[in-house]
């Protein structure tokens, strides 16, 4: 028996879908757009599935750690929240509500076409951990710490799960760390006021002593040190996306993995770079 009905999943798909194109539409529109059009591409309509309700799932976590959601109801702080759903990722039995709910649906899809995705769910949600605990303090941390948990979430957590969905082999996912790295440069440049905002800093310490960014700094997106931290990450996003293009040609990918990898991650992310490039 299903843990959650098709008609559940599909409910708080559509809510969480409403809220992302009334907040970001222009952010997510294309996105929301190519998992309809998986489903039919692909003649994977289960695999179609899956991809939407777990992309819902993430978003949505996503949104209540960034505080654009509301944190539910009894949790205190959104820490909590995301260490609980660590725990019910590693053994998804007695769900408490309705993510829950969502996250055992989803496990429930992938066995039904072979495919596990605990480990993969764990390192997003290690990552998303990682900004609850920070959220709101402005913390500047070393490169090495920023870049091991943005791995969790863009290529090891992401990546791996993207290539189970389109029946590749998940090791391969190495290959694709470039564009994962070149997506992750595109998210910090479009929502860097809005981190900054919500008390995130993207920018290692490292960065802010090579571009001389001082604290007060950082919500001024004008300001020298932040212009020029925000041409470099364009300038060496351009360069993943080259690395990535000859990466590509060593892996196996279907014409289908190929088309996703560069219409849903790089052309997005190279009209982000050159639109910084472009600035005076």
């Amino acid at each position: 028996m299903r843990s959650y009905s098709d008609r559940q999943a599909k409910e708080m798909r559509n809510r969480v879908f409403r809220h992302m194109l009334k907040k970001r539409g222009w952010k997510y529109k294309v996105f929301l757009r190519y998992l309809c059009f998986f489903k039919y591409a692909a003649f994977a309509p289960v695999r179609g599935r899956f991809l939407e309700s777990y992309y819902t799932l993430m978003r949505y976590l996503d949104d209540v750690v960034d505080g654009d959601a509301p944190l539910p109801q009894p949790y205190h702080h959104e820490s909590d929240y995301v260490a609980d759903k660590i725990r019910f990722s590693e053994n998804p039995e007695a769900p408490n509500d309705e993510v829950d709910f969502l996250m055992a649906y989803c496990f429930e899809l992938a066995e039904r076409f072979g495919a596990d995705f605990k480990a993969e769910t764990k390192d997003i949600l290690e990552s998303l951990f990682f900004d609850a605990q920070r959220r709101g303090k402005l913390m500047i941390f070393p490169q090495e710490v920023l870049n091991h948990h943005f791995h969790l979430l863009d290529i090891r957590g992401t990546i791996r799960a993207t290539l189970k969905v389109f029946r590749e082999d998940p090791e391969q996912y190495p290959l694709l760390e470039p564009l994962g790295m070149a997506c992750r440069y595109q998210y910090d440049i479009e929502d860097y006021e809005a981190d900054i905002a919500a008390g995130y800093v993207n920018i290692s310490q490292e960065e802010c002593d090579l571009f001389g960014i001082l604290h007060e700094d950082l919500d001024d997106t004008s300001s020298p040190g932040v212009k020029a931290w925000l041409h470099h990450r364009a300038k060496e996003g351009m360069k993943l996306l080259e690395e990535h293009h000859r990466l590509l040609r060593q892996g196996k990918f279907s014409w289908l993995s190929r088309g996703t990898f560069r219409f849903v991650y790089e052309m997005p992310a190279r009209k982000v770079f050159r639109h910084i490039l472009l600035r005076p």
